[in-house]
């Protein structure tokens, strides 16, 4: 900011001194000018240069967090219990650090990422509230040391339909889903979720 704005004042001055400079003064202002608006035009060029490469970055960060959160809520814990052996569970978590990181860095601040941002937004709070009920069903299951009959109702409580696991993996879809149509000129998008065509998932016709 601080080398934009002496660009500008020097060039004012320029610019001031060549309408006021008699005839023989006027060639060095005309000369400098030129000067300083290519130094203008390249502070500007790395400055969006600068900010397409934090762009970069951040979907890439997004992608490649979207591919591990898959992985999570495909985990086997989050299958539904055998009723003939229910057992206890740790859950593993669902990850939000680049998706914290990106809502408040704004690096996709512009109006073409709105739609990805209220997602993220809507995935933020999801994650969040689903966490804190794996949380509960924990404490649930260990520290009150639950029997089968309160295993199985923790358990039909977490695959309800609706619910919030429901809900974590729409809006997990609904995120991929945007990144692949939206995003899909994006080669760090692109590349970020191949990684998500593994063995056990099915890739939807078209992509």
């Amino acid at each position: 900011m601080f080398t934009a704005s002496a660009l500008v004042v020097a060039l004012g001055l320029c610019v001031a001194w060549l309408v006021r400079a008699s005839d023989g003064g006027r060639w060095e202002p005309a000369i400098q000018v030129p000067a300083i608006l290519a130094a203008m035009s390249g502070v500007i060029a790395e400055r969006r240069a600068a900010a397409r490469e934090r762009e970069k970055q951040t979907l890439r960060a997004l992608a490649e967090e979207l591919v591990k959160n898959t992985a999570v809520l495909d985990d086997p814990r989050f299958a539904p219990l055998d009723p003939a052996r229910p057992v206890h569970r740790v859950f593993p978590r669902p990850m939000l650090s680049a998706t914290d990181a990106t809502l408040v860095s704004g690096v996709l601040a512009g109006r073409e990422h709105q739609e990805l941002l209220a997602l993220l937004h809507q995935w933020r709070d999801a994650v969040r509230e689903f966490n804190r009920r794996l949380d509960l069903a924990e404490l649930r299951s260990f520290v009150v040391e639950a029997d089968g009959p309160e295993l199985l109702r923790i358990d039909r409580d977490l695959h309800r339909d609706g619910g919030h696991l429901d809900e974590t993996r729409r809006l997990r879809d609904a995120i991929e889903e945007l990144l692949r149509t939206r995003y899909r000129d994006k080669p760090e998008v692109v590349e970020a979720l191949a990684a998500d065509r593994g063995p056990g998932r099915a890739v939807e016709p078209g992509r």
